[in-house]
């Protein structure tokens, strides 16, 4: 089930805050991990967000070509977007603290995103 999946990642990464499984050719949330409190206005933020950093439906907003993943950084705050390697419209939007191991997070966000984008 894919909000078990986006629990289990956030359990496992202490300064995630939010997560969110999108569909950038339709640019809507589909699924947002339990402990999600955030509003439909920040959702469709966070949504639109991916879309123009990545590109949806294999246009690219910034660049040449889309991109698999982005990042947006604060002092206070890191959102990731990763697009799925199978489905590029599906992505996972990622809501962390800044202090979060990138590296390792991006690492099990991928993995994650690849496992539940198949099974919406």
């Amino acid at each position: 089930m894919v909000v078990d999946e986006l629990d289990a990642l956030r359990d496992k990464f202490e300064g995630c805050a939010a997560l969110a499984f999108a569909d950038l050719s339709t640019k809507m949330i589909l699924v947002t991990d339990s402990g999600s409190n955030l509003r439909r206005e920040a959702l469709d933020a966070l949504c639109a967000e991916a879309a123009f950093l990545l590109g949806a439906n294999g246009t690219p907003a910034l660049a040449e070509q889309p991109s698999d993943k982005a990042s947006v950084t604060s002092p206070s705050q890191m959102r990731v977007f990763l697009r799925a390697e199978q489905e590029p419209n599906d992505v996972l939007c990622c809501i962390c603290n800044s202090k979060l191991d990138a590296d390792a997070f991006v690492a099990d966000a991928g993995a994650c995103l690849d496992r539940i984008s198949g099974s919406e």
